[in-house]
C-alpha cells in the first residue's frame, strides 16, 4: 500500500509538470509550436524590409537543444514511424567583439535568442566553421607560403606538395590538411571517407562510407537488406549534439540501446564518428562573410572585378538563412542595434524559447528549473520522507508488540517454578 501511494504521487506529479506558467509555454505543446510558426510567418512577411548588415558584427553561439515527439504526418506506409522525434536547437547571436567561447551564454548584453530545428542549425553552424577554417587556411597560405603556380617554376615543383608542407609546419593548421600527398591513396579511399556534414539531416547510411571493408554486411536475421539512417540527436542535458544510427528515415528509433554505436561498429568495423564527440562545439562562429584572399588580389588586379562575388552586406549566407527561419526573441538587443535593423524587436518566439530555455554555466548546459520542476522535487522529497517515517513507525510498533508477547510471561512462570534457595 505504501509503495502504491508513492507511485500515485509520482504519477500525479508527472501530470502536473506539463502545466507551465503563462510566461513559459511548453515547447512540446500545440500552442508553443503555433507561436514558433507565427514567429516565422511574421518574419517571412517582413524579410524584404529587414537589413542584415548588423549581423556582420555578430557570432553564433550554441545554447542547447532538446527533443519532443509529434505526429508524423508523412507516415504513409504501415512500417513508417507514427510518432516521430523532433529536435530543436536554441542559439544566440552575440556581438563578435564580446562573444566568449568559454562562457556558456557567450555574452551578457546586446544579444538575441533564437530557436530552430536542429538539422538546419547544425548545417549552418558547420558550414560557418568550414568557411572560417577555409579562410584561415587560405590567408595563411597567401601570407606565409609561396605556392602559387607561375612560369618560373621548374618541372619538379608540385603545388600539392607545397601546400602540404606549408600547413604541416604549423601544428595549429592540421585541419587544413585534407590528405598526405606523399602517401599513395588507396583506390576508393576518398569515397569511403565519412562526411559528418552530410548527416546533419537524417539520411540513409551508405555502408561503404567510413568502413574498413570487413564485409559484415547489413543483412537482417531473415537475410533481407536492412536500411540504416544516420542523424543528429541531443545529449541528455542538451549541451552536446551527437550522431546516432537509426532504423527509420525520421531518425527516431535507434538501431540499438547504445544509440546505434554498437550496430555501426559491427557493420563497418569502425566507431561511428561524432558518437562520443559533440558535432556542435561551444565556439563562437562569426557571421561576417569570409573573403578569399586570392580572389581579393584578382579583383584588385582587375579593378574591382565582379561586384556580385561578395554580398554587399558582408553577412554570411548561413546566418541570413538561420535568421529568416528561426523563432525570435530579440528583447535583449540594444536600442542602437534595433535602430540599425530598421524595425522593432521581434519577440514572437520569447514564450516558446522560455519553455525550453537552457542556462549554461561555464559551458555546462542545464535545463531551466520551472516552478513545476521545483514542485516535483519537493513532492518527491516529501514522499520519500513520508515513506521513511512510515517505515520507522512500523518497526517501532512491531517491537512493542513482540515485547508484550510470550517472553515476559515465560520469565514470570520460570520464576514461580524455580525452587527457593
Amino acid at each position: 500500500m505504501k509503495f502504491s501511494v508513492i507511485i500515485s504521487i509520482l504519477l500525479s506529479t508527472a501530470s502536473a509538470t506539463s502545466i507551465q506558467l503563462p510566461n513559459e509555454i511548453s515547447a512540446t505543446s500545440d500552442l508553443g509550436t503555433s507561436l514558433l510558426s507565427s514567429a516565422r510567418r511574421l518574419n517571412d512577411n517582413n524579410d524584404d524590409a529587414i537589413s542584415y548588415t548588423w549581423m556582420a558584427g555578430y557570432s553564433l553561439k550554441f545554447q542547447g537543444c532538446h527533443h519532443h515527439t509529434t505526429l508524423n504526418l508523412n507516415a504513409d506506409d504501415q512500417e513508417d514511424v507514427k510518432i516521430m522525434t523532433v529536435k530543436m536547437a536554441h542559439f544566440r547571436l552575440c556581438p563578435s567583439n564580446s562573444c566568449a567561447s568559454w562562457l556558456g551564454g557567450g555574452c551578457n548584453s546586446n544579444y538575441a535568442d533564437y530557436v530552430i530545428d536542429l538539422e538546419t542549425f547544425a548545417e549552418a553552424y558547420l558550414e560557418g566553421q568550414r568557411r572560417s577554417l577555409e579562410f584561415t587556411c587560405q590567408t595563411y597560405m597567401y601570407e606565409k607560403c609561396d605556392c602559387q603556380e607561375s612560369d618560373d617554376r621548374d618541372d619538379g615543383w608540385n603545388r600539392e606538395y607545397c601546400e602540404y608542407d606549408c600547413y604541416a609546419n604549423n601544428k595549429k593548421l592540421s585541419g587544413c590538411i585534407d590528405r598526405n600527398p606523399y602517401e599513395a591513396e588507396e583506390e576508393g579511399e576518398r569515397e569511403r571517407r565519412f562526411e559528418a556534414q552530410r548527416y546533419v539531416e537524417c539520411k540513409e547510411w551508405e555502408l561503404n562510407e567510413g568502413q574498413d571493408n570487413n564485409n559484415n554486411g547489413n543483412n537482417g536475421d531473415d537475410g533481407e537488406q536492412v536500411q540504416y539512417y544516420i542523424g543528429p540527436y541531443c545529449s541528455a542535458k542538451g549541451g552536446e549534439v551527437y550522431l546516432g544510427l537509426y532504423t527509420d528515415d525520421t531518425c527516431t528509433n535507434f538501431a540499438d540501446s547504445n544509440n546505434g554505436k554498437n550496430t555501426f561498429k559491427e557493420l563497418s568495423g569502425t566507431a561511428l564518428p561524432y558518437s562520443t564527440t559533440s558535432l556542435i562545439t561551444s565556439d563562437c562562429v562569426g557571421c561576417i562573410e569570409m573573403e578569399d584572399p586570392n580572389r581579393r588580389e584578382d579583383e584588385n588586379n582587375n579593378n574591382g572585378g565582379n561586384d556580385d562575388a561578395v554580398d554587399e552586406d558582408k553577412v554570411a549566407e548561413q546566418c541570413e538563412r538561420l535568421y529568416q527561419s528561426a523563432g525570435k526573441c530579440e528583447q535583449s538587443l540594444s536600442a542602437d542595434t534595433l535602430a540599425s535593423i530598421g524595425v522593432t524587436a521581434n519577440n514572437e518566439g520569447c514564450s516558446y524559447i522560455g519553455g525550453i530555455k537552457f542556462t549554461k554555466t561555464n559551458g555546462v548546459v542545464e535545463k531551466k528549473m520551472s516552478s513545476g520542476d521545483w514542485a516535483t522535487i519537493f513532492i518527491v522529497a516529501f514522499a520519500a520522507a513520508f515513506a521513511g517515517l512510515a517505515g520507522v513507525v512500523y518497526k517501532l510498533r512491531k517491537r512493542m508488540i513482540e515485547a508484550n508477547k510470550s517472553p515476559l510471561l515465560e520469565r514470570e512462570d520460570s520464576q514461580e517454578d524455580s525452587p527457593l534457595a
